[in-house]
């Protein structure tokens, strides 16, 4: 380079120094005022050899390896490959966004600086499956509560004891203290063949254990075919101070089964009213209908006000009890001949007093079973009936409602219990018109 008129970088700022003249001649930096590539006069045709004199044309030189080594002078070489293109400040800085790792930044004096970038924190990245989750949560909470309050679903069965909107304080205490034990054994009558130790969780099993084997030799006992889950409780106040918890199960495949425990006072333990549950009949329905059975018998079945003739007569229907895995409502080809009434008789009156406070969500003795497992219950309704065949004046047989036992499908134990509590009542309405005569 030394002679050579051009551009050249100054060795101590590293500028760009452009100049006509050549670099023996000695050159200024313009930025930092350096002066570099002057050849001293003292030394031109001379040269000192160590130990000696100094001699033209000498090949000695002194070095002085104390000093600091200049860098070198190296020429800008200019070629005809692309041009660069240099951006500016602010393109640069917006280059850089996105960018991860470290990123060059370019200062506003023309300078540049390496910064290393922060990842971003753990709550900004999984911000979005946090906002994911929480939507799902907030769906699964809002249908939680519409089942809950009956919106969606067949029915609206009453809340669980470990709810505080169910049942008031006493009947909530007599749910916690009879829950326990009658899970426990609800789940294991449920879970064993019928000849493989059930009667020890039914009431009255002495007196029930024949017309139980007998049963279930011509119907199939509905086994679940899961673990079954209460989703109901209720509290029945029986006559005589006696008391029952009604409970509906649910299996995983929304089969549900319904339970009414009684309190047993000379045992003190819950037993099952399995003639409520079965619901037991003293026949066959389906052969006592097509006169192949007894001419008579009990029956726990549904009933159907049909009509009503100019408010002088009412007509029924009964229907077989439907079971727990039935589709299609299949109960209702089990229909029986239509039965009319006058409404003057006291068999027609009864049952009108019953249908009425059925219509009206009156429950005997606040029985929830029937409400809430029975299909179109504002149709049908629950009701224990002695039914028989009987002959009419132009000889033909017809089916003859001889008895309303009572409405429900409840066991003998509870049958009993009203209609010793119906008598007390009887009697003590005959008793007040002789007080009021002896008064007087």
């Amino acid at each position: 380079m030394n002679g050579k008129t051009g551009v050249f970088i100054c060795p101590s700022c590293q500028a760009v120094v452009r100049s006509e003249k050549p670099l023996s001649e000695g050159l200024i930096c313009e930025e930092c005022s350096h002066e570099f590539g002057k050849v001293s006069s003292s030394s031109k045709g001379k040269t000192q050899i160590p130990g000696g004199s100094w001699e033209k044309g000498s090949g000695g030189v002194i070095r002085d390896l104390t000093a600091k080594k200049s860098a070198p002078i190296l020429p800008v070489v200019v070629t005809n490959g692309p041009k660069i293109t240099v951006k500016t400040l602010e393109q640069a800085r917006e280059a850089s966004v996105g960018s991860t790792g470290e990123e060059e930044m370019i200062m506003s004096d023309g300078s540049r600086t390496v910064r290393r970038r922060k990842k971003r924190e753990k709550k900004e990245k999984n911000k979005g499956l946090l906002l994911f989750l929480g939507g799902w949560l907030c769906v699964v909470i809002s249908v939680f509560v519409i089942f809950n309050v009956g919106k969606i679903g067949d029915s609206n069965i009453p809340n669980s004891v470990d709810n505080n909107s169910g049942p008031n304080l006493v009947d909530r205490q007599i749910i916690t203290s009879s829950s326990p034990k009658i899970r426990k054994d609800f789940q294991l009558f449920v879970q064993l063949p019928p000849s493989g130790g059930q009667g020890q969780f039914i009431d009255r099993s002495a007196d029930l254990s024949l017309p139980f084997s007998r049963y279930y030799q011509n119907n199939i006992f509905p086994k679940p075919e899961s673990q079954l889950k209460a989703i109901g409780w209720n509290v029945l106040h029986l006559p005589d101070d006696g008391v029952g918890v009604e409970s509906i199960w649910q299996d995983v495949d929304g089969h549900r089964w319904g339970a009414l425990h009684i309190l047993d006072k000379e045992t003190s333990t819950w037993k099952l009213d399995w003639e409520n549950f079965a619901p037991y009949s003293t026949q066959s329905w389906s052969e006592f209908r097509d006169e192949l059975g007894s001419k008579e018998g009990v029956f726990r079945l549904l009933v159907r006000k049909r009509r009503t003739l100019g408010k002088k007569s009412i007509s029924l229907s009964f229907y077989r009890a439907p079971g727990v895995f039935e589709k299609n409502d299949e109960f209702k080809s089990t229909e029986s001949p239509e039965l009319d009434f006058l409404t003057g008789s006291d068999l027609a009156q009864e049952f009108l007093s019953l249908w009425n406070n059925h219509q009206k969500e009156i429950d005997p003795m606040g029985s929830m079973l029937g409400r809430f497992l029975d299909p179109f219950p504002k149709t049908f309704m629950r009701i224990t009936v002695r039914l028989g065949w009987e002959k009419n004046e132009r000889g033909e047989s017809v089916m003859d409602l001889k008895e309303i036992i009572g409405p429900g499908w409840f066991g003998e134990r509870i049958i009993k219990l009203r209609e010793n509590a119906k008598d007390t009542t009887i009697e003590e309405a005959l008793k007040k018109p002789s007080e009021l005569s002896d008064s007087e």
